[in-house]
């Protein structure tokens, strides 16, 4: 690499990280959604097409399966953006190059974090692992654009929508984990030193089930554009970037890691507002119910109790007005019940897996790889379960 060439890496990379994150991460997110709705039917008015029926969509060229309706009622969690004929050939390609990508992110970090070198430590430039992770998530976002537009389909045709949503939760449930040493678990209460032997494990080896549920994500969905589509590939590549810059100081700025956190609440009140039903009832208010009781107590905000009076008032209101046709205020605590049990199962599964390796050191590495591993398919699933009621992949209409 030359010396200007290097030079012009610091420079992004020192003086404006975040700006670069969140520039290309949208841009991303723009360019997938021009593509998609260039040669529409519909033109741009399928941007707000969250419930497509058969033959709509489809970038114009490709029949999806759009949406399920049994006896006139909608069914959720049948994902439309799916080929009514998927192409084998592509269903094949996107399996093995989701596989490249997941693994090849592994690998580099357990390369890192199995070196022996000095040179592997917290730093303020982008090192070789930052590039090689560059590199690769690069190529797979050019790839992703160039495969749906042959192909259509992501992954979505065998996986059910739940799983995928599962494992963006599950990221959320290791953020809050990680988080504990400065917020707490609920209310500011419940902090423990970051030296705890469960939390430095979970900090360690937490990068590898983020980047299960960054990695499957990216590649489930179609490069579709709607307005569900473009807020969730720029949330995709803002984890992206999460994933990228491990051991850079950007990685662990409180501020970047709270707006990746909140980011779903965003994504998940946009996608479910355009549609009919109480779908925005769970996602508005369970993820804000999260925000209030755990990730508002790392800002200034909760430093007045009369401000986090005023706020809760507010929620309050807002929830009343929201539930004011149903009164069904259950459906909020869905996701805060369900991120809080896999929070305590997974400091469960740590301090088990802590005190097996303090055992077996020299099985450490089978230990960690088994517990990571096991930890990860249980969440996911059992996140998938309590979101969407089942794992079924609809493909009956």
């Amino acid at each position: 690499m030359s010396q200007a060439s290097t030079s012009a890496h610091k420079s992004i990379f020192n003086k404006r990280p975040y700006t670069t994150y969140l520039l290309t991460s949208f841009g991303f997110g723009l360019l997938v959604t021009i593509l998609a709705l260039w040669n529409s039917q519909n033109s741009w008015l399928d941007f707000f097409n969250s419930k497509p029926l058969k033959g709509e969509m489809g970038f114009g060229r490709f029949s999806i399966r759009g949406s399920r309706y049994v006896d006139g009622k909608y069914t959720p969690f049948a994902y439309p953006w799916r080929r009514i004929e998927p192409s084998q050939i592509g269903r094949t390609i996107a399996w093995l190059t989701y596989l490249v990508h997941q693994f090849a992110q592994w690998f580099i970090l357990a390369k890192v974090q199995l070196s022996k070198k000095k040179q592997v430590r917290w730093s303020s430039d982008y090192q070789w692992w930052n590039w090689q992770m560059v590199y690769l998530n690069g190529l797979m976002a050019l790839y992703k654009l160039v495969h749906g537009h042959i192909f259509y389909d992501g992954l979505a045709i065998d996986v059910a929508e739940g799983i995928a949503q599962g494992s963006v939760v599950l990221i959320l449930i290791f953020a809050i984990i990680i988080a504990i040493p400065y917020r707490g678990v609920i209310f500011g209460y419940g902090k423990r030193p970051a030296s705890d032997a469960i939390i430095h494990f979970v900090q360690k080896y937490h990068g590898y089930a983020m980047s299960f549920g960054t990695v499957l994500n990216f590649h489930y969905h179609p490069v579709e554009g709607t307005m569900g589509h473009l807020f969730g590939f720029v949330y995709q590549c803002l984890l992206i970037w999460q994933s990228t810059n491990f051991l850079h100081k950007s990685h662990r700025n409180k501020s970047w890691v709270l707006l990746l956190e909140t980011w779903v609440f965003i994504h998940g009140t946009l996608t479910a507002l355009i549609q009919p039903g109480i779908g925005w009832q769970i996602f508005s208010y369970g993820f804000m119910i999260i925000f209030l009781v755990n990730q508002i107590f790392q800002t200034k905000l909760s430093q007045s109790k009369m401000l986090m009076g005023i706020i809760y008032t507010i929620f309050f209101g807002w929830a009343y007005w929201g539930f004011r046709n149903d009164k069904a205020y259950y459906r909020a605590t869905f996701i805060p019940i369900s991120e809080y049990f896999c929070v305590y199962f997974a400091l469960v599964v740590g301090k088990l897996t802590d005190y097996a390796v303090q055992r077996l050191p020299s099985l450490k590495i089978p230990i960690v790889m088994a517990s990571a591993l096991s930890a990860t398919a249980a969440l996911t699933v059992g996140l998938a379960l309590t979101l969407a009621g089942n794992l079924k992949i609809y493909d009956d209409y």
